[in-house]
């Protein structure tokens, strides 16, 4: 009976040593036995790069519009976006009309599409239109490579760029054979056209050949009258000739004897005595 309590506490010291003992293992080993897991790298979007338009007119009333290339106070270099061919051109700001200037922002994708769709449009008015297309072309090929740079592709967009490159191709085909045909058809013209001309000039040179023909008849019978005329006034000349020679002839005797008789009359007009009165 003395032993019993003793024997109680130290079955309650080995209860508590064990619950301690069972603390301390719990507190040395890891909460979590499960693997941590990876973050997630997720790629950050590339922010669209903003492309810069400016309308502007000059001061001698020229309508420019174009991508602004680079700009600083004294001058704008613009790539024109108003003719067929690609080009790169330069304007002193004093050029520019004061209060004329547009500026439009966009990203460069819809600046792609926009003036894509313009070049197409431009494609059939048979001015410049290979290089119209060829534009067209360009510009949504480089949507389209925008497009798959993106994080994120869109395929029905990537799509959609795809059927106008291949609508602007087929357009491409068919205005080319239009323009082969328009061009047979205006040699034809042409060829209409010289023959018709040629037609009128072998018709004005029959007619200029008769014209000439019958005024050099007339010529010739004019000239022969007059060489019939001049042979019949050679012995009229002849007699005038003869005539004047006599008149010379008789206008010199005369002379002589004019002066002869102011000679004389000289010598009488001093023998001559006048009784005065």
């Amino acid at each position: 009976m003395t032993n019993r309590p003793l024997l109680i506490t130290a079955s309650a010291l080995v209860c508590l040593f064990s619950i301690l003992y069972a603390q301390t293992e719990q507190t040395q080993s890891p909460i979590d036995k499960t693997p941590a897991l990876a973050p997630i790298s997720r790629k950050q979007r590339q922010p669209d790069r903003i492309v810069r338009t400016k309308t502007f007119y000059l001061k001698d009333g020229t309508v420019v519009m174009g991508r602004v290339i680079s700009e600083d106070r004294n001058q704008i270099t613009l790539e024109e976006l108003n003719q067929s061919p690609v080009i790169v051109s330069m304007y002193a700001k004093k050029q520019i009309a004061s209060g004329t200037t547009h500026t439009q922002v966009m990203s460069e994708l819809d600046y792609c599409r926009k003036f894509a769709a313009h070049s197409a449009s431009k494609a059939w008015d048979f001015r410049d239109d290979p290089d119209d297309f060829i534009q067209a072309i360009r510009l949504y090929e480089k949507a389209k490579q925008l497009l798959s740079q993106a994080p994120e592709p869109d395929p029905q967009e990537i799509s959609g760029i795809d059927q106008r490159i291949a609508q602007v191709k087929a357009d491409r085909q068919i205005w080319i054979t239009e323009a082969e045909s328009r061009a047979k058809l205006s040699k034809l013209q042409a060829q209409a056209v010289i023959d018709q001309r040629m037609d009128e000039l072998k018709q004005e040179i029959t007619k200029n050949a008769a014209e000439l023909s019958a005024i050099r008849q007339t010529f010739d019978r004019n000239h022969k009258a007059l060489d019939q005329r001049v042979s019949d006034l050679d012995p009229t000349f002849d007699d005038l000739y003869r005539s004047l020679q006599q008149a010379t002839d008789n206008i010199k005797v005369n002379r002589e004897d004019i002066r002869d008789l102011r000679h004389d009359y000289r010598r009488t007009y001093r023998r001559v005595y006048v009784r005065p009165r």
